[in-house]
């Protein structure tokens, strides 16, 4: 079975790094980083990977308009796009959904839990 390509979008370098890490222990997964917001639309429309781990605070373009790009444009709509964000009120969560995110997983992140749910957006998406 071929590698699973994940893209992620974080600012944050030791939160991607972890993310990386956590999916290419596991096994069966090719990821990228992009450190903002911008570069991560770049690499997304360049690569069309299977999946986007997408954080919401990031200077210049937040995630919640990566994600509106994303889901707007024909070639990336519909890749899945699972947010992962320290922000856990019910506001964002319902503002994620409104803009067709798969899931939305709060930091921190427990590895377990990513690659469960991770799994379960590939397994309903067909992938």
């Amino acid at each position: 079975m071929p590698e699973k390509t994940i893209v992620i979008i974080d600012d944050d370098e030791n939160v991607s790094t972890s993310l990386k890490r956590i999916l290419e222990i596991a096994g069966g997964y090719r990821v990228s980083i992009a450190a903002n917001g911008k570069a991560g639309i770049k690499l997304v429309r360049k690569t069309l990977p299977d999946l986007v781990l997408l954080d919401v605070i990031m200077p210049g373009i937040d995630g919640f308009e990566v994600l509106k790009r994303l889901k707007s444009d024909t070639k990336t709509m519909s890749i899945p796009v699972v947010m992962v964000s320290s922000e856990t009120d019910e506001e964002s969560k319902i503002r994620g959904a409104k803009l067709y995110t798969d899931l939305y997983i709060t930091k921190p992140v427990v590895p377990a839990d990513l690659l469960t749910r991770v799994a379960q957006v590939f397994k309903r998406r067909h992938i």
